[in-house]
């Protein structure tokens, strides 16, 4: 009888940590940004610097960077049972920024200026046994470099 209590407090506590969980996230982005088709993703030869992240929860997570050169490759966590599907969002205080996701075989962007944040649902990459995606600063550099990636 003590056994089956137990178990029955365990498989209550999961459950509630699963709901606090899911209610702290963003909701469902609804109001996509156009993307664009590629069948190649810039290669992964860039910089960004100064970065700050704060993640909630298992995959919540916003990371500004001060700056960021070329295109980098964000991992975001170890590949899991939920799947790919995220939400993404990208802002910039200087330049031009596209976040790249997988589409099939190919892959698309959503691209973001100063003052036109950009935002988008779609499956992260699959590399190296993480859930990734491509952040390019389209002409060379930009500054102030925000993205939001979270499930919901």
């Amino acid at each position: 009888m003590c056994a089956r209590v137990v178990l029955l407090v365990v498989a209550l506590a999961a459950c509630d940590r699963g709901q606090t969980e899911h209610s702290m996230s963003s909701p469902t982005v609804t109001n996509l940004s156009p993307s664009v088709h590629v069948s190649e993703l810039p290669p992964s030869n860039g910089r960004a610097k100064d970065a700050v992240q704060q993640k909630v929860g298992h995959l919540d997570i916003t990371t500004r960077f001060g700056s960021l050169t070329g295109s980098v490759t964000v991992s975001t966590i170890k590949q899991d049972l939920l799947g790919p599907t995220v939400n993404l969002e990208i802002s910039t205080e200087r330049g031009r920024v596209r976040a790249y996701l997988m589409d099939g075989k190919e892959y698309r962007y959503i691209e973001a200026a100063p003052g036109s944040p950009a935002q988008t649902r779609g499956d992260l990459i699959y590399g190296g046994g993480y859930w990734l995606f491509r952040l390019e600063a389209v002409d060379g550099e930009a500054a102030g470099v925000t993205y939001h990636v979270w499930r919901s």
